[in-house]
């Protein structure tokens, strides 16, 4: 019996041993990657409680416009990039709870959240919330995740198992879908349709297209989370044993592997896996301090961990959520405050010299080395970048190409650990280099201080070509074997081994100083200290103008990559712009978006300002370096630097008076605004102070407006009326939206801007115009009546004193040659022609009383002017003269006597040329009264030539005159031997002494009265 017992001691005490050393190799077997501290090649920016941030962030989502949503101990808050938003409509007497943990954005315009212990609530349109309670399904208790599975159903994680939402219900799982219901911390859908579950202390999942839960074995503490990579591996934060991968697309892991993999150190509250398969976890487990770490893998090997603390500026310890936005940033949100990692296009090489003087230059087969006032150099490649200081300078001392770099008073050519001086030209009086250019292992070329131009070649320094002004300040190959030297000055010389060229302001370069050329094809580039200019060819400079005052200042170096960006290394920092877009600035004056790289993108400082090489250099790798004032530092060109998306846009406020409110499409503005503010942004998380925008107003700009970084915009003397806003932005990458956010608003009339009103303003204003018109028409009436009545006087007079004068006169005469006549002495025939005399006489004097007659008493207005015209015919030609014909249209109407009498002389004119001139065997008068008056003298006689018709004989200009006063057309038609017409015309109304009653007439007689 006691041996028994002492076997059986034995035994358990070997299988206790055998369980420890499994335990112990296991353990072992998990990974340790080599820990750095901070995250390498990210910037960050913090947000704290104490500046507006909230605290107790638990969970992060982003909206399709852009913005962040926060869940937090304290409400609902977005975050626009800028400025903090407390969702009141959620936050007030509709939220069932301020406490929230868990956000889950499924389609634009709907949010929903998950409360610590009131249950669910589902924001649509950012303001109505509807919230599910146990009526609606929803047990007491935390509500830890949001998922959808692969039919599109949504489920809930709760406190009593899972939940899903069917017909408006959170609904519970049937009991032959397997899975108990204990507390559910976490769903996720992976991309195969496999949907996961963490529930009570195990992992389950359903297959795609299955019905029920299947355990996995896999135990979890409570709140752990899943996350799935990039390559469809599912991992697990398990809050006590670390974070390990439990599946792939193969299906579940076996143990061994996950064990192998696992990370004990990586204690998450949350996992996500970025593009890169990089693996960021904020946690509270890494020796007890939390913080977060940034996990990087070669295939399944974790090769290195990064983390990131309070020390280096995180806002707490205690953090839990982390999510990447669209634009590639990582937010990590604390109990204290929120925190962005931005990628960071430039690298430093924290390893490369640590000298003020840092300098790129190329070896003769074109690789990149670096050394700075220690001329030991550093291997500048894509495989060397990540090397200890030691290894860079051991892989560049290994290279035997020759190599030229320079001392201050010496030139040194290198080949791997071999030097060889050579002291610049002036060297002995301490005179150092201002430029150099390199061509080859054999030749270089120098500007030293003071002195001219110098090549060294063969051993020996020569000055091949007189420059005629002071040291240059920059060299560059011309790209076909000549040279390109620039001045302080401010000009430029090309040389081609025989000629020289200066170029200067003359040919539009005016940068200032030169710092920088380039040479590219058919273009030149050359930068001064006050910009950059581009020559085409032949053609003159043009300067390449910016929307960013001073970014192309002080550049020292000067780089087109393979996709032909322009990389301009510069005081300011780092600028790209597309090649063909600064081409265009600089031919046609249009202004360019460049993008700017400064510290916030990793840029260690600025550009060198006083080196005699450039300050970019382009390696075979693609990689571009970059000397700056705070060490080297290099961009993969290869990579992506741009976002190749626009920023979403979206409108805010309207300010008038003392007022403010959304600017909402279809908005009214009260009456008598003339001045408004409108606020704008876009929704960009990465440097939002860096979107450019535009705006227009309708009805008030012709064009777009550049508005700059600006996000307001000002307008006044705005009348009443739509108009309707647009406004779109662009990255700081430099790419434009293409469909503007708008938002149309009316602006009400005041009451003496209303279309009423002015109407009645405009009949007010035509009634006092028309009444003008109409006493106008009075007084002139009035006046030419008493000029007529005075005119009447005058012929009255003039008929009294021909009555009393000349006619009693010839009266008298008449007599006495009739006396004569009858005397019986006269010569023979003298009786005949004294009587024909006395006849003619005789019908002078009657003529003569009728003219009279017709001074002192007007001709009736209703007088025949057919019988008058006839009359004037039958005194011309004999009595039995048969050939005149007169015909009447219409209605003889009342005409003025003035009038008549012109036409009446116009008509007795034409008739009388017809008798006296045409030897006429016809002639026709025509007389037509109705709403135009016509009279027509035709004759069939000997008619006229044109230019004796326009010359204006027989009369013809005073007829003329006379249709000028009447205000008629006259209008003469004659041709030799086809007779001739003469055609008046002119509307009645002109002739009429009144006219016919119109209703304005009407109207103002009724106003007179």
């Amino acid at each position: 019996m006691i041996l028994c017992r002492a076997v059986t001691r034995r035994a358990i005490r070997v299988l206790i041993l055998s369980a420890l050393l499994a335990v112990c190799s296991v353990a072992w077997a998990t990974q340790h990657p080599p820990e750095h501290v901070g995250f390498s090649g990210y910037n960050h920016t913090a947000w704290r409680a104490g500046q507006g941030a909230p605290g107790d962030i638990w969970d992060i989502q982003q909206d399709e416009t852009g913005k962040l949503w926060l869940a937090t101990g304290s409400g609902l808050y977005t975050f626009d990039g800028q400025r903090f938003e407390r969702q009141e409509s959620v936050a007030g007497a509709e939220a069932p709870s301020l406490n929230m943990i868990t956000l889950f954005a499924d389609r634009p315009g709907s949010m929903w959240i998950g409360y610590y212990h009131a249950g669910i609530g589902h924001l649509t349109g950012g303001r109505h919330l509807k919230t599910y309670q146990r009526a609606e399904g929803v047990p007491p208790g935390v509500v830890s995740s949001f998922a959808y599975d692969d039919q599109g159903v949504l489920w809930a994680a709760v406190e009593q198992g899972l939940r899903r939402f069917i017909n408006g219900r959170w609904e519970k799982l049937p009991a032959s879908m397997g899975v108990p219901e204990r507390r559910g911390h976490w769903l996720l859908n992976d991309s195969r349709g496999t949907f996961w579950a963490l529930v009570g202390q195990q992992v389950w999942y359903i297959p795609k297209g299955g019905a029920r839960f299947i355990a996995t074995g896999i135990g979890v503490a409570q709140m752990s989370t899943l996350a799935e990579s990039p390559s469809g591996e599912i991992w697990l934060a398990d809050r006590g044993r670390g974070t390990m991968p439990i599946a792939d697309a193969n299906g579940m892991l076996p143990e061994t592997e996950r064990e192998a993999r696992r990370l004990p150190d990586i204690v998450a509250s949350r996992l996500v896996f970025t593009s890169d398969g990089v693996m960021w976890a904020p946690m509270r487990g890494i020796d007890g301090i939390g913080g977060s770490a940034r996990v990087i893998f070669d295939g399944k090997t974790a090769v290195s961990m990064e983390t990131f603390n309070v020390a280096q500026g995180l806002t707490s310890p205690a953090a839990v959520p982390v999510f990447e936005d669209r634009e590639g940033n990582i937010w990590i949100g604390t109990n204290l405050g929120l925190s962005r990692f931005r990628a960071q296009s430039v690298r430093t090489l924290t390893e490369g010299p640590n000298d003020p003087y840092r300098v790129v230059s190329r070896n003769s087969a074109g690789d990149l080395l670096g050394y700075g006032e220690d001329p030991v150099p550093y291997a500048l490649q894509r495989q060397t970048v990540g090397l200890s200081r030691a290894g860079l300078q051991a892989a560049a001392l290994g290279n035997r190409t020759p190599f030229w770099q320079f001392e201050w008073t010496n030139l040194v050519l290198r080949r791997g650990r071999e030097l060889q001086r050579i002291p610049f030209p002036g060297a002995a009086e301490g005179l150092q280099p201002q430029a150099l250019y390199f061509p080859n292992a054999h030749e270089a070329w120098a500007c030293v201080q003071g002195t001219f131009l110098s090549h060294y070649d063969n051993g020996a320094w020569r000055s091949p070509v007189d420059l005629e002004r002071n040291s240059c300040s920059a060299l560059a190959p011309d790209g076909r074997g000549g040279l390109i030297a620039g001045f302080a000055d401010g000009a430029v010389a090309l040389y081609d081994g025989t000629r020289l060229q200066t170029l200067g302001k003359k040919d539009g370069l005016d940068v200032g100083p030169i710092t920088a050329i380039l040479a590219e094809g058919d273009l030149l580039l050359v930068a001064g200290e006050k910009g950059l200019a581009i020559r085409r060819g032949v053609s003159a400079f043009g300067a390449v103008r910016t929307d960013i005052a001073g970014v192309l200042e002080g550049i020292t170096g000067i780089v087109v990559d393979r996709s032909r960006q322009l990389w301009l290394n510069g005081s300011r920092g780092l600028v790209r712009l597309d090649l063909s877009t600064a081409l265009e600035s600089a031919t046609q004056g249009v202004v360019v978006s460049p993008r700017l790289f400064d510290d916030v993108d990793g840029m260690p400082g600025v550009a060198l300002q006083s080196g005699p090489l450039p300050t970019a250099q382009l390696a075979p790798d693609g990689l571009l370096w970059l000397g700056t004032n705070q060490g080297l530092a290099w961009l993969d060109t290869l990579k992506p630097n741009r976002s190749r998306s626009a920023p979403v846009t979206s409108i805010g406020n309207v300010h008038y008076g003392d007022e403010q409110e959304p600017l909402a499409d279809g908005a009214t503005i009260p009456a008598g605004i003339t001045q408004l503010q409108i606020d704008f942004i876009a929704q960009s998380l990465a440097r939002p102070e860096r979107n450019r925008y535009r705006y227009r107003l309708s009805r008030v700009d012709a064009g777009w407006r550049d508005a700059g970084s600006a996000t307001t915009a000002y307008y006044t003397n705005l009348g009443p009326g739509t108009y309707t806003f647009e406004v779109i932005a662009a990255s700081e990458d430099g790419v434009w939206g293409t469909a503007p956010t708008a938002a149309s608003f009316t602006i009400e009339p005041l009451l003496t801007q209303t279309f009423w009103f002015r109407s009645l303003v405009a009949i007010a204003l035509i009634l006092l115009v028309a009444a003008a018109a109409r006493m106008r028409a009075r007084n002139i009436t009035a006046l030419v009546k008493a000029r007529y009545e005075e005119r009447l006087h005058e012929r009255e007079r003039i008929a009294r004193d021909l009555h009393d004068t000349l006619l009693q006169g010839s009266q008298g005469l008449l007599l006495r040659l009739h006396a004569i006549s009858v005397m019986p002495a006269l010569p023979p025939g003298a009786q005949e022609r004294l009587e024909s005399a006395m006849q003619a006489a005789e019908d002078s004097l009657r003529e003569g009383r009728d003219r009279v007659t017709a001074l002192r008493q007007e001709a009736d207005n209703r007088a025949d002017l057919a019988t008058a015209l006839s009359e004037v015919f039958s005194q011309h030609t004999q009595p039995d003269d048969r050939r005149l014909r007169v015909t009447v249209e219409g209605e003889p109407t009342r005409i003025r006597t003035e009038a008549l009498e012109e036409i009446y002389l116009i008509g007795r004119e034409a008739i009388r040329n017809a008798i006296e001139h045409a030897g006429a065997s016809a002639i026709e008068v025509e007389i037509a009264y109705g709403t135009t008056f016509r009279l027509h003298v035709r004759d069939d006689g000997q008619g006229m030539e044109p230019d004796r018709v326009r010359e204006g004989h027989w009369g013809l200009q005073g007829m003329r005159e006379r249709a000028l006063r009447l205000g008629a057309v006259l209008k003469i038609w004659s041709r030799p031997g086809l007779g001739t017409e003469v055609a008046l015309s002119i509307p009645t109304h002109r002739l009429n002494q009144t006219r016919a009653a119109t209703p304005w007439s009407r109207l103002l007689k009724r106003l007179r009265s």
